[in-house]
């Protein structure tokens, strides 16, 4: 398997098995410090706290990649195939539609953070960064909604 496809398959769960990594040990070192030696890190809540944000949003293009997401498909199951993918590819471009919507708000939210020079408390981390890795995740989601919808119309049908 090349590199590309592994990326392809795997790029979201090695960014959230990263942010997994910085919490527990952040966490961890925290506590330590904390209680044996009576000198807390004091960032390590904001950035615990950013990656716990940013897990979320990097759980978005993971979950529509492999069509994990929650969802109500008792009617859907008793209508046949044709009418069940036809349905799927509506949902998709809704989908497709809300992505674009986030964004173009992302876009803003950025723009708007950069020109205020907002901070983070602790760190003084240009919170536009942060934004921007939001609405990169939501791009994320728009390529592999697409990538579902091509993959389905090719009739493909991938292993985790």
């Amino acid at each position: 398997m090349s590199f590309l496809k592994k990326l392809d398959k795997n790029f979201e769960l090695i960014c959230l098995a990263i942010l997994l990594m910085i919490m527990t040990v952040l966490s961890f070192a925290n506590v330590v410090m904390r209680y044996c030696f009576k000198a807390p890190i004091y960032w390590s809540d904001e950035v615990c706290c950013f990656c716990l944000a940013l897990s979320a949003f990097f759980c978005l293009p993971y979950s529509v990649r492999w069509r994990t997401a929650i969802r109500v498909d008792t009617f859907t199951g008793i209508l046949p195939k044709a009418v069940q993918r036809i349905l799927q590819v509506l949902c998709d471009l809704i989908m497709l539609f809300f992505l674009g919507v986030c964004v173009k708000g992302g876009i803003d939210l950025v723009g708007n953070a950069a020109k205020i020079a907002q901070k983070s408390p602790a760190l003084q981390i240009p919170v536009h960064i942060l934004y921007g890795v939001m609405t990169f995740c939501f791009a994320l989601a728009i390529f592999r909604t697409v990538q579902v919808i091509v993959l389905e119309f090719r009739g493909k049908k991938e292993e985790k």
